[in-house]
């Protein structure tokens, strides 16, 4: 499957993202905090995949991600949220990412990556 940096706040949501992923046999590289470290783990690590929240300190997973797409263009990247309105699903599908919903159900991750490999 898939080498997979999670970019998330929350120690306990990294932790949930982090099984689901190796449930569905994806290899978790590493972990990052904020979206700054998110993006010195991203140079670090190259993954394939980028599993992150939204709202973060220092720097948001929107912002991030468009520095991230500065870098790689083609990396897949699935945002994970509870903040999903409009203009969050506008900016994420701008930034060619899936948005999923927390809290995090496996089913939705593995449906979210899946749309990205098409």
């Amino acid at each position: 499957m898939s080498k997979v940096l999670i970019v998330d706040d929350s120690k306990i949501s990294r932790k949930n993202t982090r099984r689901a992923l190796e449930d569905l046999d994806h290899e978790v590289l590493g972990e990052a905090v904020d979206g700054v470290d998110g993006i010195e783990k991203f140079k670090e690590f190259r993954p394939e995949l980028i599993v992150t929240d939204i709202e973060m300190p220092k720097l948001d997973g929107i912002k991030m991600l468009k520095q991230i797409r500065s870098i790689d263009n083609h990396v897949k990247v699935v945002v994970v949220s509870s903040v999903v309105n409009a203009q969050a699903m506008q900016e994420v599908t701008k930034l060619y990412a899936s948005i999923v919903k927390k809290p995090l159900k496996k089913e939705r991750l593995e449906n979210a990556i899946k749309l990205l490999t098409r």
